[in-house]
């Protein structure tokens, strides 16, 4: 009789079905996917890539070939050193288990490399050509000098195993062994950045040439003074100004840096400023000398007395504490005028109210009026000096706000607003302080010079009213110097100005045409002025195209400026202007 089992026994067996078919999956499974979190599925090599695919060289030569593995997850990866290298022909080529073949006849081999039942082909071909092969690298110009702030091109030839050369130039490597003072950035484009020397190197595989490059001064090479030809009366001054040409292309006042000699003393002579007094009538020769280099012009002093004299300005109105220059023109016999405010006597009728002093600048006192006169050889006259009753209410100065690279300098004026509404620049006449002069430094006339990164409040004080400005000195590294306009064409003898801004790590900018080195390669093409008032104006000397740079905290900007020749039309309108300007007093050189 048969045993029926219990509700009990028949959920145990129940339970043993279940689990007996969970192991069946197990093992039907493997190592498959056993969904989330339970396992994963072995990656499975699908086929081989092999480069190159198609291979040739010479004789004794090697060739390393690369296999990478491509697998059933999409995933590929280099296999070299996993796969098994073999050559079908062992007498053309054998290889190596890195891949590496060596060739030992000519032929052609079928390159195999195989992992597991995976394998993939590519060909080996071993000619009796002789390839060229790179021997040396010859860098010139060799011993190069540079003069700072310029750009020198260096050139790369190589020589070949076959006796042949050829300009390597963009495709070797360069290398400045002191990028401090040759940087060597671009293709062969090298730049002077500091004096002293370094070596310049151009590299292609395991072949290396090299040269040195020294960085020197620039060198002066002309002087020019002007006014050229002056003409100018007995006992009066004239004011001459040295400019130097160095070979960098740049051009300095070295007015103050000069030897002035005057080839006739009774004529006239010429003080160590370049300031010239007329003595007797004649001619004498003005010099002006320096490292051997020397320029000249020609002072002829006339006979012509003076007519009569004009003062400016005439009736102006000022308030207490501020201050206006006078001028003095003079009208000669000879029918010529002439500035003479340095040489005229000057005074005030009133001192109460204004004082004057010897260069012509009244000072206002108190409220009134005060007569202004200028008295030369005799002859005089005079203007009218309003003082008012208004009282100075404020004080600003610009700019409010500056940022700077250290070394850089920025001249901050004070502007006075008084009760009556009007204003007047008081930048002389304010006490200038800093209150972090280790940051940023001031002297008198505003002029704030950056020494250090971080912050400092400049003031400017007149009683008790005050005004400030922030300065703020870039603790990050200048990046970059960008000269505009990058391209510019102009014609002989004419000028155009170039703008140099910097741009810092953090992304800050400043204006630096005002700090830069400008210098102009080669010089022969056009100059480039740092005079004040002028700096970064390049002129075009003769026809062909320079190289415009400006030089700071070892960042380089360049611009091209090519320089046309010039139409008779220009020229004649050049002169004109030159015969123009001869005939004008020139301002006295600070």
């Amino acid at each position: 009789m048969a045993t029926i089992p219990s509700k009990k026994t028949d959920k145990k067996l129940h339970l043993a079905v279940v689990v007996f078919l969970c192991l069946s999956l197990l093992s039907a499974c493997g190592s498959g996917s056993l969904g989330p979190g339970l396992g994963k599925s072995a990656l499975v090599l699908q086929s081989i890539q092999i480069s190159p695919s198609e291979g040739s060289i010479s004789i004794g030569q090697n060739q390393q070939f690369a296999a990478t593995g491509d697998y059933s997850d999409g995933s590929s990866k280099d296999i070299t050193g996993s796969v098994t290298w073999a050559s079908s022909n062992t007498g053309v080529a054998t290889l190596s288990g890195s891949g590496l073949a060596a060739s030992h006849s000519t032929g052609s081999a079928i390159i195999t490399a195989s992992s597991g039942n995976v394998s993939s082909t590519a060909t080996l071909t071993v000619t009796n050509t002789i390839t060229k092969v790179l021997v040396s690298i010859a860098v010139t110009p060799a011993d190069a000098i540079l003069l700072l702030g310029t750009l020198q091109r260096f050139t790369a030839t190589g020589t070949f195993s076959d006796g042949s050369q050829q300009d390597i130039t963009d495709s070797v490597t360069w290398n400045s062994s002191n990028n401090s003072v040759v940087s060597i950035p671009t293709a062969g484009l090298a730049t002077a950045r500091a004096l002293g020397s370094a070596t310049i190197s151009a590299t292609s595989g395991s072949v290396t040439g090299s040269t040195t490059a020294n960085v020197q001064s620039a060198v002066l090479f002309l002087i020019t003074i002007g006014p050229a030809n002056k003409k100018i009366a007995q006992f009066t001054r004239q004011q001459f100004r040295a400019i130097g040409t160095y070979t960098d292309g740049s051009t300095h006042n070295i007015t103050g840096q000069v030897l002035w000699t005057s080839s006739n003393t009774t004529v006239a002579k010429i003080g160590s400023s370049g300031l010239a007094k007329a003595l007797t009538p004649g001619a004498t020769t003005i010099t002006a000398t320096l490292d051997s280099i020397s320029g000249s012009a020609t002072l002829a002093v006339t006979n012509a007395t003076i007519v009569s004299i004009s003062v400016t300005p005439s009736g102006r109105t000022i308030a207490p504490g501020t201050k206006l220059a006078f001028t003095a023109t003079g009208l000669f016999s000879d029918n010529t005028t002439q500035v003479i405010t340095k040489d005229s006597t000057w005074a005030s009728d009133n001192h109460a109210v204004a004082t004057v002093a010897g260069g012509g600048t009244a000072t206002a006192i108190s409220p009134g009026t005060a007569k202004i006169s200028a008295v030369f050889q005799g002859v005089a006259d005079s203007a009218p000096l309003f003082v008012s009753s208004a009282t100075l209410s404020s004080i600003s100065v610009t700019p409010a706000t500056a940022l700077l690279a250290p070394t850089t300098s920025v001249w901050c004026a004070a502007i006075g607003t008084f009760s009556d509404g009007s204003t007047s620049v008081m930048t002389e006449i304010v006490t200038w302080t800093s209150s972090a002069s280790q940051v940023a430094s001031v002297s008198r006339g505003g002029k704030v010079t950056a020494q250090s990164a971080g912050n400092a409040t400049i003031t400017a004080q007149l009683g008790s009213l005050q005004a400030d400005s922030t300065i703020e000195v870039d603790a990050f590294p200048l990046t970059s110097i960008q000269i505009t306009p990058s391209i510019a064409t102009i014609p002989q003898q004419t000028a155009v100005a170039f703008v140099a801004v910097g741009t810092f790590a953090d992304g800050n900018t400043q204006d630096l045409t005002k700090a830069v080195l400008w210098t102009s390669s080669p010089a022969s093409v056009a100059s480039i002025s740092d005079l004040p008032g002028t700096m970064g104006q390049a002129t075009g000397l003769e026809p062909g195209t320079a190289t415009i740079t400006a030089l700071f905290d070892g960042q380089v900007g360049t611009a091209a400026l090519s320089v046309a020749g010039a139409t008779q039309k220009q020229n004649d309108a050049l002169t004109a202007t030159m015969n123009d300007l001869s005939g004008r007093a020139v301002p006295a050189v600070p």
